[in-house]
């Protein structure tokens, strides 16, 4: 399978220059994740589901000392 990466330097090889945006998005709807890049969309995704402050805390928007209202 071809990443997204090797994909978008085909396109720009082809092209001769940097893709548009329009252009990236028509390549987009061909392009199918490989098993790494599912791999790393779930981890962002993850990440992005269970924010945590490097504190431990699980809503950092109200953790104190992330916050500033406590030191340490």
């Amino acid at each position: 399978m071809i990443t997204w990466q090797d994909r978008l330097e085909n396109l720009r090889t082809t092209l001769g220059r940097d893709p548009t945006l329009s252009e990236m998005l028509e390549e987009a709807e061909k392009h199918e994740l490989t098993p790494e890049e599912r791999e790393d969309q779930r981890q962002s995704w993850i990440r992005g589901i269970l924010a945590r402050c490097e504190h431990g805390e699980l809503d950092f928007e109200q953790c104190p000392k992330s916050r500033g209202w406590t030191k340490g």
